[in-house]
């Protein structure tokens, strides 16, 4: 399952060349821009992913010039895509701990590294509805009894890579952002993907 919103630690801070109002904190495995200022090493944060889709609350309103949609499957919102600010790629968004300020901390007592708050924020992740086109045809769901392609990204589990110290191990590059499955069925052969618009 993915943590679409979840309390993460700002692992590292770095200046941003030539920017004066923003830097770049590391979160996971992920880079993101932020305030500068707004945070030191080893802060909690609320760090939301990319594809997470923020509800309209005025808490989120900062982001309706660059990330607003709206459609007929998933309503209003604000969705979180890889961004460039000054020659810095941003991958998701990250905000003070004080955005939980009011909801009760999931063991009642504090906020931890790795507590998801997506259903407490709202936060849902944005779909994208399926359109027959003229250059293919959309059978329906991904058929049965075969495994999907849901490689962990270690960017969003940097311990995995604990796992596997002294293991052989294979390095890929997801390069467009779209996984594949072919399949051949009793003599059909079909294509599973997904296209984010």
């Amino acid at each position: 399952m993915r943590k679409l919103a979840s309390v993460q630690t700002i692992w590292d801070v770095q200046p941003i060349e030539g920017a004066d109002r923003i830097e770049v904190v590391s979160v996971l495995g992920w880079k993101c821009v932020v305030k500068k200022g707004e945070f030191k090493k080893y802060d909690l944060c609320v760090y939301f992913e990319v594809d997470a889709f923020l509800p309209v609350k005025p808490e989120f309103e900062f982001l309706r010039d660059g990330c607003y949609r709206s459609n007929d499957l998933n309503g209003e919102g604000f969705l979180m895509k890889t961004r460039n600010f000054r020659g810095q790629v941003s991958q998701g968004l990250v905000l003070p701990l004080s955005i939980l300020d009011g909801i009760e901390p999931l063991d009642g007592v504090a906020w931890k590294t790795g507590d998801i708050v997506s259903e407490q924020l709202g936060v849902k992740k944005w779909e994208v509805a399926e359109i027959a086109t003229g250059s293919g045809r959309v059978i329906g769901d991904f058929p049965h009894g075969i495994p999907k392609t849901d490689e962990i990204r270690v960017q969003a589990e940097p311990g995995l890579i604990d796992e596997f110290k002294g293991l052989p191990y294979y390095i890929s590059t997801k390069m467009d952002g779209t996984s594949v499955t072919m399949y051949l069925i009793d003599g059909e052969f079909g294509v599973c993907l997904f296209c984010p618009k």
